[in-house]
């Protein structure tokens, strides 16, 4: 249980998904949250995305020299192999560096891993005079991380390679980390990639175990279903299948693992309604994990609306801003951290909760309970009763109840229990069709 393991050492968290969490507002909240109770052990694993032709984080701006070929799971046949961090670069040139220069010249850290292929066939990274080797931690196949001591405090790292073995070929890259030396709760580690399904993670990903492994995670979090929402070949029978088989991989790998899903917020990409959203939710709640249903809690389909209003979405309206992200964050970490530590003092992010979701509290569900794996979570916000108001339809041209259904996202059978006086074989044009 992961309120045992508090209480004995740091929990190892690892939180993987597309856009909503590379973009980093909402893993950035939930990073300080984390922080403010319990301290963190550094920054966890990041990327130099813009090397790989992303977006580069909040952490530091990076810039290469030499020739580097980037990639990441989106790949149909990704030319690298990846890891759980998703993205990865390469050089062949042993003469080739990447300069991370930090955006927070206060930030804490004593010690530099940076990951990378550690096999035969690597060139050996090097930090220069500000940083000390101390060890190159290799795991059962090829990824492996060097550990470098800080000894001068600087504003930037400066990644240069050593062909240190006439056998040494290349370098591969996945990712660094900066690690805090001050006592710390938690370790948490943000990788996420742009567009990203959980499928493209299982299928184009061979040194994920391997990552993972040597990680040693006590909890792994999966906010996917955005794109899957958007996904006209969605299937919902297979998706279960091959999650839970993913699954039942990860806790061979790691038997005492905690895992936890996240569903998508509701959403309008280009205007798009995301057809598939209630299907990928339904699936996710049925996996052999924890559920988190953020979309409930968002308010549900049509819930975007009203988010949309009060300007938590940016114009795209496929991605929150910086503001949205953080309100979604501390609705998460209410009931996680409660259900984590249950003498952790909340009340505070309760208040703050309860004035900022005034605004669209007609359509935010502010209590949810689901129950699984050793992870439970319930958001505690009190919410006043809601008087539902009657919503109609007007038969028009071509309308049936099946049609009539689709579009409003409700069964058939519901319609006909509202509707018993109008025959469902026979609706006319300007029948008034109760929806709810």
């Amino acid at each position: 249980m992961l309120r045992n393991t508090w209480s004995k050492r740091p929990i190892k968290i690892v939180h993987l998904g597309d856009s909503h969490i590379q973009i980093g507002y909402f893993s950035s909240q939930i990073r300080e949250l984390l922080n403010s109770v319990g301290k963190l052990k550094g920054t966890g694993i990041t990327f130099p995305y813009s090397l790989a032709k992303s977006v580069d984080g909040a952490l530091y701006k990076s810039k290469a020299s030499g020739r580097w070929v980037g990639d990441n799971l989106l790949s149909t046949k990704p030319k690298l192999e990846l890891g759980v961090t998703g993205y990865s670069i390469k050089t062949t040139d042993s003469s080739s560096s990447i300069s991370f220069q930090l955006k927070d010249l206060q930030l804490d850290f004593s010690e530099v891993k940076i990951w990378f292929n550690a096999d035969s066939l690597s060139f050996q990274p090097n930090l220069g005079s500000d940083f000390d080797w101390k060890e190159t931690v290799k795991g059962v196949g090829k990824l492996g991380y060097a550990r470098f001591i800080r000894k001068n405090r600087a504003s930037s790292i400066q990644l240069k390679l050593i062909k240190s073995d006439s056998l040494a070929q290349e370098f591969q890259l996945h990712g660094l980390e900066l690690v805090s030396a001050t006592t710390s709760s938690f370790e948490y580690h943000s990788l996420g990639v742009v567009g990203a399904q959980i499928s493209h993670l299982i299928q184009h990903t061979k040194l994920w175990k391997e990552q993972l492994k040597l990680i040693g995670p006590d909890l792994v979090i999966f906010s996917y279903g955005t794109n899957e929402a958007y996904n006209g070949n969605f299937d919902a029978a297979n998706y279960t299948k091959q999650v839970n088989r993913f699954f039942d991989e990860l806790r061979l790998l790691l038997p005492s693992i905690a895992i936890l899903v996240t569903s998508p917020p509701d959403t309008r990409s280009r205007n798009r309604i995301p057809h598939k959203q209630s299907k990928i939710v339904e699936a996710q709640s049925k996996l052999k994990s924890s559920f988190y249903d953020l979309n409930k809690v968002m308010g549900g389909f049509g819930s975007f609306q009203p988010w949309y209003e009060n300007n938590y979405f940016l114009k795209d309206k496929l991605h929150l801003n910086k503001a949205g992200y953080q309100l979604q964050a501390k609705l998460f970490m209410i009931p996680f951290l409660s259900q984590l530590k249950p003498t952790t003092d909340v009340s505070a992010l309760k208040s703050e909760m309860e004035a900022s979701v005034k605004s669209i509290s007609r359509r935010v569900v502010l209590k949810d309970t689901i129950t699984k794996d050793s992870v439970v979570l319930e958001p505690v916000i009190p919410q006043k009763k809601q008087i539902q108001k009657a919503l109609f339809h007007l038969v028009k041209k071509g309308d049936t109840f099946n049609s009539i259904a689709a579009r409003y996202h409700v069964s058939v059978k519901s319609l006909i229990e509202k509707n018993r006086r109008v025959k469902s074989t026979a609706i006319q044009l300007g029948d008034r069709i109760r929806i709810k």
